[in-house]
């Protein structure tokens, strides 16, 4: 695995112009032709580690038996393999991932009292219900969690009902959330999933919106990890057990939804594993045991493949420029977190793209000057920011002579 780098630096912005004694020091032109031989030094090392340029191609792929559309990516959102991620297919109960992130985000308290809805005939005969009647009460809490533990579909539509006012409303309110996510290929007709024309989305999305809700909702983290919940069902306390037969079985396991419908048995996967989440969506899967068998090989497939490796690191400084508040001091340029990448270990060049503020240019401290992308092959790999710390003395004894001297002169001229 080879790794080379391309900087690039923002033009220098406007700024109030310093006592002309306080003015950083004229760029050492003298210096041009060392410069310029360093720069073909370098250009010569940058090519021969890029080498030839080629598409991204995975050299083995996982094993997949009954999934028309997969995709697997990791906890930045990269996607490290796929297969018609792009496709529609109905989602089914994972709907009801969304539907626990929208009634969240309207801020509706635990212990608040719903009134249970009167339920649809039609389309329902064979609907999953956790068997609330009409007229009865629930809190929040507990329909939230029968929803997402057991998948019941008269919990999704009763939170429906009281969040967005109608099945409609909410839909709405669903569709507007998934843009939100960066889910562009979607369309929610309902909070349950059960089979509706239009509602309808796709293997990438589905992993965009898993990754979102586990990371935006410890509550919905929680449930999607629960093997059973208990909970009061008219005036009855009943023990209802998780859909997901593989959360028993496959031990990095860590969510999130199941589903099924006609057009096929889905499922939204998360795993954890050596300190890495990967998240998997397999679609169309033709029995409930193919698409537990087809996301246990997508998450096995990639834990023993791919390579979790740190591109950044936290604090690391990479540049330092001159404090724009005091004379003397300057300002470490570093990434505020440890970055992360899932590298292929084939012989696929690795590269990173940063861009930077210009060393020469003043800036205060806890300011965002520069990015930093990281490829493989045609891949984005992970991706970064960079902030200023703390000033700090320069220690460079010619610039402290310099600016005793210029506070000096400064003092006599006023």
């Amino acid at each position: 695995m080879t790794f080379s780098s391309v900087s690039t630096f923002a033009p220098r912005t406007a700024e109030k112009p310093l006592h002309p004694i306080l003015q950083p020091s004229r760029p050492r032109t003298h210096l041009f032709p060392f410069r310029f031989v360093a720069c073909l030094l370098l250009a010569a090392i940058y090519f021969a580690l890029l080498g030839p340029t080629a598409a991204w191609a995975i050299s083995s792929q996982p094993t997949i038996s009954e999934a028309q559309a997969w995709c697997i990516t990791d906890e930045t959102g990269a996607v490290l393999a796929s297969s018609s991620e792009d496709e529609l297919f109905a989602p089914a109960s994972i709907t009801k991932v969304l539907t626990a992130c929208v009634a969240l985000d309207k801020g509706v308290a635990p212990d608040t009292v719903i009134t249970i809805p009167q339920m649809p005939e039609e389309g329902w005969e064979a609907a999953q219900r956790a068997g609330y009647a009409p007229g009865t009460t629930a809190t929040f809490k507990d329909l939230l969690a029968v929803m997402l533990v057991y998948s019941a579909n008269d919990a999704a539509y009763a939170i429906a009902e009281y969040v967005g006012g109608s099945q409609s409303g909410f839909a709405q309110m669903m569709n507007e959330k998934a843009q939100q996510i960066g889910m562009t290929n979607s369309t929610f007709k309902n909070p349950h999933g059960l089979e509706e024309e239009g509602h309808l989305t796709c293997a990438r999305d589905l992993c965009l919106l898993g990754r979102y809700a586990l990371t935006h909702y410890p509550l919905i983290a929680k449930w999607v990890h629960t093997p059973q919940v208990t909970v009061p069902v008219n005036g009855q306390d009943l023990t209802f057990s998780s859909t997901d037969e593989l959360m028993g079985t496959y031990k990095p396991l860590i969510g999130i939804k199941t589903g099924k419908v006609e057009a096929g048995c889905t499922f939204l996967g998360a795993a954890r594993k050596n300190n890495v989440t990967l998240y998997t969506c397999v679609l169309g899967c033709a029995t409930s045991d193919g698409r537990f068998r087809d996301t246990r090989n997508l998450m096995e497939w990639a834990f023993s493949t791919y390579k979790n490796v740190a591109v950044t690191r936290a604090g690391q400084t990479v540049q330092t420029n001159p404090f724009a508040f005091r004379y003397g001091y300057e300002v470490p340029v570093s990434s505020p977190v440890t970055t992360h990448a899932m590298i292929w270990p084939d012989d696929v060049a690795c590269s990173y793209t940063r861009t930077l503020t210009s060393s020469n240019q003043l800036l205060s401290s806890q300011a965002t000057c520069g990015v930093e992308q990281w490829r493989q092959g045609d891949r984005i790999v992970a991706a970064t920011s960079f902030e200023t710390g703390w000033p700090q003395p320069s220690f460079r004894p010619y610039r402290w002579t310099f600016d005793w001297a210029a506070h000096a002169v400064a003092r006599k001229v006023a």
